[in-house]
Parts: structure tokens; sequence; C-alpha cells
């Protein structure tokens, strides 16, 4: 590996990780939203990226500085500690950077730190908005589609339908699982996410992929604007808003930039988190190691 990339937390599986990856550079990716004090960053010796502002377009040029030309490089990222509307916006920007590929690794928690009640999104500023760049003409006169990617964040999910109100929902479930009851949970969380959870189309719109496989959610998500484009006369607005796993996060961002780019009236609808809980699991699982192909 030429390039490791990890943005850090406090979770075992982002640091255990990062300790044993072999590459000839490595990269701590310190995001502003875990509000880590200085004694508590990295003192491992490693490179570390550090931005100020909290606007994805910031970080990533920041962090694609210190990462240089990667023209024949083999790239590696731990997308486990990314906030989503960076890694959204860190993938198209390798894309537009013409990176053929690169390697993406997401490490699965054992169980979340306090299970349904687990708080990720601990602040946001209240506004919605588009991940810089990852939107599409809206049609003044087709209708609105939102499709939510479901996990613990039900305040955000709150947010973003609230954004929508006239939208048709789709809610996306993790599932499989990450753990046998993790769907549980993630359900008894949505549930509190307001009006939009009371909804009819929460159940009779309600599509599944795997918590852990990003291919496979990217495959659902364009079966699903497949199949909402052939319901609708003309080509009704999408709007995606994965707040489930970094590993679905990372599917949203595959299928935006292999499909819906070029679909047009597609936009990656985002709450702006400010504060996110720099440790919310225990223990580690798994590690998944993806193939991600731009080109």
């Amino acid at each position: 590996m030429d390039i490791f990339v990890s943005a850090y937390n406090s979770s075992d599986r982002v640091r255990v990780v990062f300790s044993e990856a072999r590459a000839s550079k490595k990269i701590w990716f310190i995001q502003p939203e875990y509000s880590f004090a200085p004694a508590d960053l990295p003192g491992d010796g490693h490179e570390v990226v550090a931005p100020v502002g909290m606007d994805e377009r910031e970080q990533v040029e920041a962090l694609l500085g210190s990462i240089g030309d990667i023209a024949g490089k083999m790239l590696c990222i731990d997308v486990s500690g990314f906030m989503r509307r960076t890694l959204l916006f860190l993938v198209a920007k390798l894309g537009f950077l013409r990176c053929s590929k690169f390697f993406a690794i997401y490490s699965e928690p054992t169980s979340y730190s306090r299970v349904e009640a687990t708080d990720f999104s601990t602040r946001t500023s209240g506004l919605v908005r588009p991940v810089r760049g990852l939107s599409g003409s809206a049609n003044t006169n087709a209708s609105d589609h939102l499709i939510v990617a479901v996990g613990y964040d039900h305040k955000l999910i709150s947010e973003v339908s609230n954004s929508k109100d006239h939208s048709s929902v789709y809610p996306l479930f993790a599932f499989p699982s990450l753990g046998a009851d993790m769907y549980q949970q993630s359900a008894l969380r949505s549930a509190e996410s307001g009006e939009v959870a009371l909804r009819t189309e929460w159940v009779t719109n309600r599509v599944f992929a795997p918590a852990n496989d990003p291919f496979a959610t990217a495959q659902v998500l364009s079966e699903l604007v497949q199949r909402i484009d052939n319901a609708e006369n003309g080509t009704p607005n999408i709007y995606l808003s994965p707040l489930s796993t970094k590993a679905q996060t990372l599917g949203f961002a595959i299928f935006w930039w292999r499909e819906a780019r070029f679909r047009g009236a597609v936009t990656m609808l985002m709450p702006e988190c400010i504060r996110y809980a720099c440790d919310t699991s225990t223990g580690f699982r798994r590690m998944w190691l993806f193939e991600v192909e731009l080109d």
C-alpha cells in the first residue's frame, strides 16, 4: 500500500486498523466535528491533517493536499470514522481527479456503546443542504422523492424529511444488519423520527440493503430509482440521504458517481453536523476491504 488514510476517532476499530496497516505513508485525518482537544490527538509520529472548517470542500482539499499526486499509487481509505458528508464529497472528488480506483476499509463494531440509545450526531446547525457538487438541477414540474438510509440518528432523519415534507419517502433499512439485534435497535430509533415514521409509505416504500456492503447498496438504489422513473412521466427529482453505516454511505457515493450524476435531478441531501460523538462503539467484530472502481 502506498497511502493509507483514516479519520481519527476514539474507537478501537479505527485505531487498531491504523496501527496494523502497512503503507509507505499513513495519514490521520482529524475532523473538527469530533471536537478533540490537542492532548487527545494521536502522537504516533504519523502525518496529521486537521482542517479547521467543517465544510466538506475545505476538509477534502486539505486532505488531498497532504496525499499529493495519486497517479499510479495505491490509495486505501478507512471510511469507518469519516463524517458522511465529507466521505461523499471525497469519493466524488477522487472521481473528478481521474482516480481510477481506490481501496476502502470498513470495520464493524461488536456493538454500539449505548445500544439503541447511542447518540452519534450530538449537534447540528439545523440546516439541511446538498453536499457540495453533488446536486442536480431540480425539475420544477416534477414530483420529489426522498430516499433515506435509516440508522440510529432519528433526529437527522427528522431534519431531512422535514426539509422535504412534500416528498414521497423511501426508507432504506440496513438489513442484514451488522449484528443480530442492530436492525431492531435501528427500527426503534427511527420510530422516533416524528411524522415521517407515521406515514403509510414508511412501511409500503421500505427497501433493504446489507449494512456492510456498499455495492449491494448501490444496486438497490439503482433499482429503486429506476422503479420510481418507470412510475412517473418525465424525470422526477430524487434526493438521497445516507444516514446509516459508513459502508452504506460509500454505496450512496458509488451510486451517485456511477449513475446518478448522469441521470440529472439527483441531489445528495444531508443535515449539517457540527458535533459528533468521538466514541460510539465497543469492540471490533470484523473488517471489510472493498475495491472501488471509479473509471
